[in-house]
């Protein structure tokens, strides 16, 4: 009896969660979104009350619930079903189901949206492998729509459009009658790569093609529209502009009600075109509906109040909304010439930089990182624009304070939360045992991205390794999210650090800067150079305005005449245009410094380009170009030593590893032989260009270093990537001479070559991830390798090297080149560097001495700065040896100390012999 009664609960609850599965899916097709979400609310009570049997039913509740919320806007909670989706169907289901399909193709969306776009694209090719078993067109044509969404999130245009056009070809395929957003999404493309005509063509057909399967006021079509009155608005076709706004608003708003994303958008657009036909205020007025569509607990009208950062959940899609707003306060004070305009705008961009911080910590991907640094550039420059304005007008100190942090806001701000996130890890109370496990599976999650990368660059890939490699990276990468989850769940004060994104202030670094350091820091638009002069007692900034394009002209010039090794053709032309680009150069950054430079230590934080050329061959004054004489030019390195930093911030973030009082700290020095060297080892077509040809003077130069300081030397067949992890974690220095490989359009796969042979485990390419997740204890290390300050230039995060890695890593201070090193000079330089350094001198002075005796001695051909410019010090520059008179009387005194010490305990105990015996 009670097992019928149980059997009827069981059966009766299945038939209930069917009911309202079944009564929110009506409201979902209908449009009834707000009865749809309570019958999904429902059906959820009905699943945690237990004692379901169809299991199928279960998944579906969660999957749609997920999709429903995304509707609405709230990815968020979105999310967490899509989550919980994913953890029953694996445990229900198994890993291989294609049920797992949308799950992931709905998870992708979401971090699409995030503007996480890698992790989307893992989620996207994941599902594609499930599909290659499952086939589906369905789900084929949305992940190869998804798949182009995300290109296009990332400017690839004609990559999505083919994307986009394979979506469309499986769709005909399948008589498939959702063709209007594909059309909707081809035309965007189209926008994009200038074929106007095409792209009006496909919107056109998308709005017939939607109001032919559904009706006038389905919420789809309003995409159709509001894409359309941008495309009219960029097109500057006024009269179409509001038209179709408006038939988009009104749909958005039936549909899903004032507070929603899309009708965010659609306001915001309204803002858009209200600004850019100069009408300022209808345009704020737009813009702050839009913020109130957008984000559920803010509700002011009044354009001149911002939500609280409280009341934000930080996505892409608000700082969509919030920058056109401050940029239209900007270009109401060129009308009101009201101060108050001016710094509301600076008010609101200070809420834009705040966003993009939370929104960068989020991402776990360093590639999302990247991309957010790289087109949030100018946001950060628009509010050193306006800060330098205000503090022009009204002379108020603190404007130039505000404008300084902006632009250390600016750089290399991936860099800065990496090394936040490893601090807090290390205060914020997580064991040794789980940082260990967490760097495991990091360097597991490398190895296989390395191993997907690779493979792609094959002639023929074999792609069924590349789905087999993404299959464990899709799982490592899970596994690394709910560590990361954990850590920030469970260790509040780890949470706290890592989420603190205060950089230097004014007064902070001034007491770091000794009393002759000149901190110069510069910020590049396109149009205005910004210069921050600092010193223990000063603060200057001072705006000039440029012209970009030459600006960057010169530092071409300047890079290309420094790094080349042909001498023999054109070089009366070389040296011309390297003297007047130098000088030109030399004008626009330090001529207005001249006094301040004077007697000065330079450290000096490059914006954009300038971190390619060494600022030591800046000449101050114009050269004879009738007269080729490289050696007597006016080079700044003459009078000032020169260091460089990524930010102020990151210079003076890490100063533990400081001298201390011991004359005997060992160098751990690696100098490979690349005889007979198979290129078949090397994948990129870099390395087959560019032959590991023998390096004879590296052998010499670390030899040279042993002379001077205490150290183990690991050479030719020793000088392997294996020795170098096994030991490089216990020395002070670390001194790698050898071949590098850049991968300019991979910067995380640029590589040092070491010794090559046949271990099984490693490769002898160490590349600039794994770097990243090594963990060194030097206080130096120098990087006597070609390029390694070279590499890609990203924007807002500046050179991708493989010394930024280095830098990551651990070490404060790096030694590094800015091009090709010539093997011989290489080696002298360096020898007379720690001679330098071996007699306490600061590392910058140690390497500005060594150039200069260099450059004292060298004959006419070899005193080009090729020759004696490419090394660079990056980061902390206190030497490694205190040779003070002080510090040797120290040492004297704890000499004699010792000694004295040793006479009394020797009479102590002939005292207590002499006792005994009587």
């Amino acid at each position: 009896m009670i097992d019928k009664q149980k059997k009827a609960e069981i059966v009766n609850r299945d038939s209930l969660l069917q009911e309202q599965f079944n009564g929110a899916i009506v409201f979902l097709n209908e449009g009834e979104f707000e009865y749809s979400v309570q019958s999904f609310e429902n059906a959820i009570q009905t699943i945690e009350l237990g004692g379901l049997v169809d299991n199928n039913l279960i998944y579906r509740t969660y999957v749609n619930f997920g999709v429903l919320l995304n509707r609405v806007g709230d990815r968020k909670r979105a999310l967490e079903f899509y989550n919980k989706a994913e953890a029953f169907t694996l445990k229900i289901f198994g890993k291989s189901t294609p049920k797992l399909i949308p799950i992931y193709v709905n998870k992708g969306n979401i971090f699409n949206n995030y503007g996480d776009l890698i992790k989307a694209q893992t989620y996207y090719e994941m599902a594609l492998s499930l599909l290659e078993v499952d086939g589906d067109s369905k789900w084929l044509s949305q992940i190869y729509n998804n798949l182009g969404v995300n290109l296009y999130k990332k400017q690839k245009y004609s990559e999505a459009l083919k994307y986009y056009l394979k979506t469309l070809n499986v769709k005909e395929e399948s008589n498939s009658q959702n063709l209007s957003s594909t059309y909707n999404n081809i035309a965007s493309c189209y926008k994009k790569i200038k074929n106007y005509e095409a792209a009006d063509s496909y919107y056109q057909r998308s709005i017939k093609e939607i109001i032919k399967m559904h009706n006038t006021d389905y919420y789809l079509l309003g995409n159709c529209y509001l894409n359309y009155a941008v495309f009219q608005n960029e097109m500057k076709n006024n009269t179409n502009v509001l038209p179709y706004l408006n038939k988009a608003l009104v749909i958005y708003s039936s549909s899903f009600g004032y507070k929603h994303p899309d009708t965010a958008h659609c306001l915001k657009n309204f803002g858009d075109f209200y600004s850019k036909s100069n009408d300022h205020l209808n345009a704020l007025k737009y813009y702050q509906k839009a913020l109130i569509a957008e984000l559920d607990n803010f509700n002011n009208s009044t354009v001149y109040v911002n939500p609280f950062m409280e009341e934000i959940d930080p996505q892409l899609s608000i700082l969509e909304i919030l920058k056109p707003k401050a940029n239209t306060l900007k270009e109401l004070y060129s009308k009101t010439n009201s101060i108050s305009d001016l710094d509301f705008s600076l008010q609101t961009y200070d809420l834009c930089l705040d966003i993009i911080d939370k929104i960068r910590i989020a991402y776990q991907d360093e590639e999302s990182k990247f991309a957010l640094s790289k087109n949030e550039k100018e946001t950060y420059n628009q509010a050193i624009e306006i800060a330098a304005n205000l503090y022009k007008l009204t002379k108020d100190k603190k404007y130039k304070e505000k404008a300084f942090r902006y632009s250390e806001r600016s750089k290399s701000a991936s860099l800065l939360s990496s090394l936040n996130d490893v601090n807090a890890k290390d205060f914020g109370g997580i064991s040794a045992e789980l940082q260990e496990q967490e760097r495991n599976l990091k360097l597991s999650i490398s190895k296989y991205r390395e191993l997907v990368h690779e493979e792609r660059r094959m002639q023929v890939p074999n792609r069924d390794s590349i789905s087999s490699w993404q299959n464990v990276l899709f799982n490592l990468n899970e596994e690394f999210t709910s560590m990361v989850l954990r850590f920030e769940k469970d260790f509040p004060e780890y949470y706290s650090l890592k989420y603190d994104t205060k950089t230097i202030s004014i007064k902070d670094l001034q007491n770091k800067l000794g009393q002759n350091d000149l901190l110069i820091e510069y910020s590049i638009s396109d149009s205005a150079l910004f210069s921050f002069s600092i010193t223990k007692d000063s603060l200057d900034l001072k705006r000039q305005v440029i012209n970009k394009d030459s600006f960057d002209y010169h530092l071409e010039e300047v890079r290309s005449c420094l790094k080349t090794n042909d001498f023999t053709t054109n070089s009366t032309d070389y040296y011309r245009r390297y003297t007047k680009s130098a000088y030109h150069l030399y004008q626009n950054l330090l001529k207005d410094k001249e006094s301040l430079c004077i007697g000065k230590n330079l450290l000096i934080v490059p914006d954009d380009k300038m971190a390619y050329i060494p600022f030591g061959v800046l000449l101050k004054q114009e050269a004879d170009s009738t007269l080729m004489n490289y050696r007597n030019l006016e080079y700044l390195i003459k009078d000032n030593t020169i260091t460089y930093n990524n930010s102020a911030t990151l210079g003076f973030k890490k100063h533990s590893k400081s001298y201390g009082f011991s004359f005997s700290k060992s160098v751990l020095a690696f100098a490979p032989s690349y005889n007979d060297v198979n290129d078949s080892i090397l994948i990129s077509e870099r390395a087959y260009r560019d032959k590991l040809y023998p390096l004879p003077g590296v052998k010499e130069e670390v030899i040279n270093i042993s002379k001077v300081m205490p150290g183990d030397l690991f050479v030719d067949d020793l000088a392997t990537e294996a020795n170098f992890k096994a030991n490089s974690s216990t020395y002070d220095v670390l001194h790698l001479a050898m071949h590098t490989i850049i991968d300019d359009e991979n910067p995380m796969y640029s590589k040092l070559v070491f010794t090559q042979n046949s271990d099984s485990l490693q490769d002898g390419l160490l590349n600039t991830h794994e770097i990243y997740n090594m963990n060194f204890n030097a206080r130096m290390v120098v990087l006597s390798a070609c390029n390694t300050g070279d590499g890609k230039l990203l924007k807002g995060e500046g050179v991708m090297s493989l010394a930024r890695g280095f830098f990551y890593a651990g070490c404060p201070s790096v030694i590094m080149t800015l091009w090709t090193v010539e093997d011989k000079t290489g080696s002298n330089l360096m020898s007379n560097f720690y001679t330098f350094l071996s007699k306490g001198l600061k590392k910058d002075d140690a390497l500005r001495q060594a150039k200069l005796e260099y450059l004292q001695t060298a004959d006419a051909l070899k005193s080009h700065p090729y020759f004696w410019s490419g090394y660079v010090t990056l980061g902390d520059v206190e030497p490694l040896y205190d040779n003070s008179l002080f510090t040797k009387l120290m040492y004297i005194a704890s000499g004699l100390i010792g000694i004295i010490l040793l006479v009394l305990i020797a009479l102590k105990m002939k005292i207590r012999r002499t006792v005994s015996l009587s």
